[in-house]
């Protein structure tokens, strides 16, 4: 059975039963007219029907016209406008005719709606010539029907002329009205007039032309009016279109209203109804196209019925919205959800961008507002500018949405307008990921370096992952917001660190300080320590940092340090020449890193064509060479302009005694004092003592003016060569060389010029010991005491082999060869910071080869005490040569061994406290004229008094003592060489101390 003549039964049924007051009602005329409009929505929801609206209608028709424009299709293009115009004039005229009840018929529709009859298949040939001569139509020309007809009349000649008729002719008739008529004539619109009508001439003729023209003017002067009516009301619509009248919130549909319904006879409207009611949900209800309106009115950032901004321009769900018709509450509350996320995003963006860009304060306004404003910094401004780019681009994305859900589609297709899952899939693919990753970059604008590190961090991630459809928008943000740093990173380069004026300018430097140089940008990645003077040692390495936020990623950490020593390198050459040649010209970073930042280009990053940059490549290559120029300018200037090889020169020669010349000389003046017991440890006598040596033996190598020679406070009285231990050498170079020789670097230097001398004190003693050998031999009296005196002579042997084997040592295969090696890498660097890195390094190790260190000091000390027997050796001889008298052989005669001799020598410490300085006489050793045991002519040899007495402890013994000691000593130091030989590796000092090990292992 076919369908049809059962459907319009079950219409007119569903009806009646729907509304059962058109039972009693005789006239079936609105039963029919109800059942024939359920009829055919039923129909066209079977049969898919495509009832469309006059918007859609007229943005279709736009769209073939826009779609004939890109062709070339100028006559179509233009015959559709003027076809749309005339219909939207109609419509708006005759609205009435345009009811859906009326029946649409050829009959009633205008002529030119042929043309989008013929449109409806694809555009033909015949289609075009059709609207080219729709468009270029002319109107009918030639005499019209009342001219003819007069024209007929005349030819029958109805009349006799007559004196009355010439003169009522001549009346209507003269020759000015026939010059206006032409006149008139030939200003006609529409074509020009044939010559018959020139030749006929009536009154009638006359007032129908001036008829034509006043309609052709009011025609042209309603058509300005209709334009500008549509002007005005597209303004309108856009000031007063649906944001301020969002539409009406209407009650929510009950009973059977879809197809489902229809065919199982289920009222889920009024389940749906009553599950509402329970859960508190009232049911007020909008349209599914005032939804989507409320989706776009949110992304935008305005409140409407479904959403609300608080101040913080976050974006929340009202409790009491309206619910939509369609949708079921939870999917609905789905729905806002995920809108109100992306809504927020888009709110606090332009939130930041007005609070950053177009708030200034006034003159009127509060001290805190615009202190508010004064801690926008430039990168902050950048970076807002950028976001702008990014929200402008989503804006125009949200008007094109609206403007295709009001107009329709242009290509025909569905937009993203149409459903709001479309539009949530749009929106999640296009601007999603840009809107989050710019609300995770605003809480972190405020440090440029953080905001620049997210920025590059989120692009390195995207290239990993192969994710490039947003690369261009990062990188457009990152450019822009990297600007206001690389200006400065500029400048730094440029002009280098600031600097004071008493350094630039030497008439300002007795009356200026250090204060007064410029403060750095406080956006600027380096920073300056306050607490570091210019003055101090270490200013070089922390005067100027980085900041706590560290070095910039985009820049990397080995190109951060030379870009810090570049400036610091570039400041300091223009303390010292003034002006120097600045760099060439700082190219932008656009420019260094090669990508435009014209177009935001974040919607067609995705393409094939697209290339990828690395933003740390480019910056690494364009940074590199300019500070490795600049640091070449400044080792250039510290050799040939501060002299670095003649100062380092000097200050070896004095510190580790290489000036032999001038050091011998002085040291054997200052161990004549320490070993007279006269006064040396004034530091006025140590200096210009070593002055003098200097000028003596015109050592122009070394600037007098520069050593200072002192000694340091000792907690105990202490003789010998461990005495030497509190003296202290200073040389004190100029700047900038004092950032390279450090106060520190020149301590530990002068640690091992102490050892040194203590050393050469030593041996110095021990080589004295030597020259009164004879004189000690004939002073022995029976084999015992030369079988003392030889044993002290062989403990004297042993620890001269000692001292000589450490001293080559420490001066010849550690203090030459890592000289050697220092100087060579010190020739090789450009870098100020690597030279003082490299000088604390060379001094610290020979420091650590001299047994200084602190992990040493049980080697340390066995030397120190080793040095110490050197010391009772030459007193065990003094007081040996004081106690006893010459043999027989001599002139003056020699006392018995009493004991009242032996008695008189038993205070040591009294006759101690009773030397005093004695004048120098000429002696007849010619090994040493400086010993204490000197020969004069007239009253023979002077011997000092005994500092030892040999009653409580006699000479063998104490030898015996000391050699038990220098044995265990020796013993130590071995051991300990030996581990540290084993355990350091040979680049850290292990074949060294091997060398010593090897020398050591011929003790016997």
């Amino acid at each position: 059975m076919s369908t049809h003549p059962t459907l319009p039964k079950l219409a007119q049924q569903l009806v009646l039963s729907l509304i059962p007051e058109l039972k009693e009602v005789k006239d079936r005329g609105v039963t029919n007219q109800l059942a024939n409009h359920v009829l055919r929505e039923v129909r066209n929801d079977v049969h898919g029907g495509a009832r469309k609206e006059w918007d859609e209608v007229k943005g279709n028709v736009e769209g073939l016209s826009r779609t004939a424009q890109i062709k070339v299709q100028t006559d179509l293009a233009e015959a559709l406008d003027k076809n749309l115009r005339t219909l939207e004039r109609c419509r708006d005229i005759g609205s009435k005719g345009w009811e859906e009840d009326v029946p649409i018929r050829m009959g009633n529709l205008p002529q030119h709606i042929h043309l989008l009859l013929n449109l409806s298949t694809k555009p033909t040939s015949q289609t075009h010539d059709f609207a080219h001569s729709y468009l270029h139509c002319q109107l009918p020309q030639g005499p019209t029907a009342d001219q003819i007809l007069y024209r007929e009349i005349m030819e029958t000649d109805p009349y006799d002329p007559g004196e009355v008729y010439d003169e009522e002719v001549l009346s209507g008739w003269t020759d000015s009205d026939s010059d206006d008529l032409d006149v008139e004539s030939s200003s006609e619109d529409r074509g020009t007039s044939s010559a018959e009508d020139e030749d006929i001439r009536t009154p009638d003729t006359v007032a129908l032309r001036a008829q034509r023209r006043r309609a052709e003017e009011q025609r042209k002067k309603e058509e300005e009016e209709d334009r500008k009516m549509q002007a005005e009301e597209v303004v309108r619509g856009l000031k007063e279109g649906y944001w301020n009248r969002p539409g009406e919130v209407g009650e929510m549909k009950e009973g059977l209203y879809g197809w489902k319904e229809l065919t199982t006879g289920a009222s889920a409207a009024a389940i749906a109804a009553r599950v509402l009611t329970e859960r508190g949900i009232g049911n007020k209800a909008v349209k599914a196209s005032q939804l989507q309106r409320e989706l776009i009115f949110a992304l935008s950032g305005r409140p409407g019925v479904l959403f609300d901004f608080t101040s913080d321009r976050q974006c929340t769900v009202k409790s009491d919205h309206p619910q939509v018709q369609y949708l079921s509450p939870g999917a609905l509350e789905g729905l806002l959800e995920t809108f109100k996320i992306r809504a927020t995003q888009a709110a606090q963006i332009r939130a930041f961008i007005d609070t950053k860009l177009l708030s200034t304060p006034s003159s009127s306004s509060s001290g805190a507002a615009r202190r508010q404003t004064s801690k926008v910094n430039r990168t902050q401004q950048a970076f807002a500018e950028a976001c702008r780019g990014v929200i402008n681009g989503f804006d125009t994305w949200l008007s094109e949405q609206e403007a295709a859900f009001t107009l329709g589609s242009v290509t025909g297709t569905a937009s993203a307008a149409s459903t709001p899952l479309l539009l949530n899939l749009e929106l999640e693919k296009q601007h999603a990921p840009l809107l989050e990753h710019l609300s995770s970059f605003i809480p972190h604008s405020r440090s440029p370096t953080i905001l620049l590190n997210l920025i590059y961090s989120t692009i390195i991630s995207l290239n990993q992952t192969m994710s490039s459809h947003h690369l261009p928008a990062l990188h457009y943000i990152f450019l822009l917001s990297a600007q206001p740093t690389w200006r400065i990173l500029g400048k730094w380069l440029r002009h280098g660190m600031p600097i004071p004026s008493s350094l630039t300018d030497p008439e300002q430097s007795t009356f200026s300080t250090f204060d007064d140089e410029t403060e750095l940008d406080q956006e600027f990645f380096i920073t300056r320590d306050r607490d570091v003077s210019w003055a101090d040692e270490d200013f070089w390495e922390c005067g100027f940092v980085v900041g706590g936020e560290g070095w910039p990623l985009w820049m990397g950490e080995e190109v951060g340090e030379m870009v810090l020593e570049a400036g610091k390198a570039r400041g300091l050459l223009r303390s010292l020449l003034g002006n120097v040649a600045s760099v060439e010209e700082w190219s932008s970073l656009n420019e260094v890193v090669g990508l435009p930042t014209s177009t935001l280009g974040h919607d067609n990053g995705a393409g094939l064509g697209y290339e990828t940059v690395d933003i740390l490549e480019s910056v690494t290559t364009h940074l590199k060479p300019m500070c490795q120029i600049t640091q070449f300018h400044l080792r250039r200037v510290l050799d040939e302009e501060c002299g670095l090889d003649q100062h380092l020169d000097a200050i070896e020669g004095m510190m580790y005694l290489k000036g032999f010349e001038v050091m011998h000389d002085w040291a054997l003046g200052l161990f004549d004092k320490v070993k007279s017991g006269a006064k040396w440890k004034d530091f006025q006598i140590l200096t210009s003592t070593l002055r003098d040596s200097i000028e003596k033996k015109q050592a122009g190598w070394m600037n007098p003016s520069a050593v200072r020679v002192s000694t340091v406070r000792s907690q105990t009285a202490l003789e010998g060569p461990r005495a030497l231990s509190v003296i202290r050498a200073d040389y004190q170079v100029p700047f900038p060389l004092s950032q390279l020789f450090t106060s520190t670097s020149i301590e530990l230097r002068a640690e091992v010029f102490s050892l040194l001398l203590q050393l050469s004190l030593g041996r110095y003693l021990l080589a004295g010991t030597k020259g009164l050998d004879k004189e000690v031999l004939s002073r022995c009296h029976t084999r015992e005491d030369e079988s003392e005196i030889r044993s002290l002579w062989l403990v004297r042997q042993k620890i001269t082999w000692f001292l000589d084997t450490l001293y080559i040592w420490l001066t010849g295969r550690v203090i030459e060869t890592q000289t050697k090696v220092y100087r060579t890498k010190l020739e090789s660097m450009t870098s100020l910071r690597s030279m003082i890195a490299l000088e604390l390094e060379h001094t610290r190790s020979i420091r650590d080869y001299a047994f200084l260190n602190p992990a040493s000091f049980e080697l340390h000390e066995a030397i120190l005490s080793i040095l110490d027997m050197t010391n009772t050796i030459s007193e065990c001889v003094t007081s040996f040569l004081a106690q006893t008298i010459p043999n027989q052989s001599e002139t003056r005669p020699t006392p018995g061994p009493s004991s009242n001799n032996i008695t008189e020598r038993r205070k040591p410490r009294q006759r101690q406290r009773q030397r005093r300085r004695r004048k120098d006489i000429s002696s007849s050793d010619e090994e040493d004229s400086n010993e204490v045991v000197r020969h004069d002519p007239k009253e023979g040899w002077q011997v000092g008094e005994a500092s030892i007495s040999f009653v409580e402890l006699s000479l063998g013994q104490r030898i015996e003592r000391m050699n038990k000691e220098l044995e265990d000593a020796v013993a130590l130091i071995k051991k300990g060489v030996d581990g540290l030989a084993q355990n350091l590796t040979a680049g850290g000092g292990g074949e060294v101390w091997g060398m010593l090990s090897w020398d050591l292992e011929e003790w016997k």
